[in-house]
């Protein structure tokens, strides 16, 4: 059973003789300095002063009341502050998970007064905790009989369930990503890293590579304009020049200039040299040009090329356009077999050990905020 508590039987309110301002903040300072703000803890920058507020055997931790913003930062380390804060201490010992308990309770009990003041009525709300149940209905508890040990248990809990969580949802995405690539798993063979190795050094591994005018292998076609006022809605792309979104700028139900999927588009003006991988049919904008396949069409092929065709936008700006003509006399550097044809074999091997790397790169992020997780949670 709950049991209400003011703030007053749980903490004390500390006395502050200075504040600090952002005047004093410096690059390298000593002191962390703590306001309402709602991110990084409270600590907006580091001064140069004496800790008004120091940790000790006699005071372990502190809680930081943002008056503005009604956060709740646990700080086991000396301090200054700013304005806009309340400064306190637990009266009764408590840990880190039992601080978190009754600070979420707490902050939820005060009503949200916008960008206001909050303490006067934080300081009179009931924070609700479980208490050691007493047999006389008409018994009058206190904080001796508050349950701290069932609500360091239930955080303990919640942790546990989050680091499980975080190392399913590593399972998943890593799954998802094998399943979405073909790979089996993500462990580069030698092959792999031979592969890799020679894309960074062309005289090695005994692969050789040949130049082809881009119209040898693709039919380049300019995109069509359409104005906002003559659009209409729809569930098809319009891309444009756009450096993000896959280059979709837009949802459209104009049918007439559709380009199809398994084609990729270049920006030539705007955003110069973009170049995304279009899986879907759609309209492109007349700043872009589309590049159809003439080999049979695989994925990790034209992905290789895309790469390619990315490094030659170096040469062009804004200001320098790279127009139809300029893209279908350009030519392509790319691996070749012994009869000097594209080898698009070693084109999908490479592509592949790049997907490896990639899903390698995200098994390790993961495995690093798993153990970061349990670093903060275990202590």
């Amino acid at each position: 059973m709950n049991k209400g508590f003011v703030y007053s039987d749980l903490f004390q309110l500390l006395p502050q003789s200075e504040k600090v301002s952002k005047l004093d903040f410096v690059e390298g300072g000593r002191t962390p300095a703590y306001s309402s703000d709602t991110s990084n803890n409270g600590c907006l920058g580091f001064v140069n002063k004496e800790p008004l507020f120091k940790v000790s055997d006699d005071r372990p931790v502190y809680l930081i009341f943002g008056d503005h913003t009604k956060t709740m930062n646990i700080v086991h380390n000396d301090f200054c502050v700013m304005d806009n804060v309340k400064v306190l201490i637990p009266k009764v010992s408590m840990t880190d998970e039992i601080l978190l308990y009754v600070t979420t309770v707490w902050k939820k009990a005060i009503p949200h007064l916008g960008y206001a003041r909050h303490w006067s009525k934080a300081q009179r709300v009931l924070i609700q905790l479980p208490v050691i149940e007493n047999s006389n209905p008409n018994h009058e508890y206190t904080i001796d009989e508050v349950d701290w040990q069932y609500m360091h248990e239930y955080i303990k809990d919640l942790e546990r369930e989050r680091i499980k969580d975080l190392e399913n949802d590593r399972i998943t995405e890593v799954d998802a990503y094998l399943q979405a690539t073909g790979v089996n798993d993500y462990e580069l063979t030698e092959e792999d890293k031979n592969i890799l190795s020679c894309q960074h050094d062309k005289s090695i591994h005994g692969v050789r590579f040949g130049k082809f005018k881009a119209t040898d292998l693709f039919d380049i076609k300019k995109g069509k304009r359409l104005t906002k006022a003559d659009m209409i809605d729809g569930n098809i792309n319009f891309v444009g020049s756009s450096a993000s979104n896959n280059g979709v700028t837009a949802k459209i139900g104009n049918t007439g200039y559709i380009h199809p999927a398994c084609t990729f588009t270049v920006s030539y003006n705007g955003s110069v040299g973009e170049v995304f991988l279009q899986d879907e049919p759609f309209w492109a904008s007349d700043d872009v040009n589309v590049w159809y396949p003439k080999f049979p069409y695989n994925q990790r092929f034209v992905e290789y090329i895309m790469t390619v065709v990315r490094q030659l936008k170096l040469k062009y700006s804004y200001t320098a356009k790279w127009t139809l003509d300029k893209m279908q006399a350009e030519t392509l550097e790319l691996p070749i077999t012994s009869d000097g044809e594209p080898d698009f074999d070693y084109m999908e091997r490479y592509i592949r050990a790049i997907e490896k790397l990639v899903i390698a790169d995200v098994v390790k992020y993961k495995d690093r905020v798993i153990e970061t997780t349990k670093k903060v949670i275990e202590g």
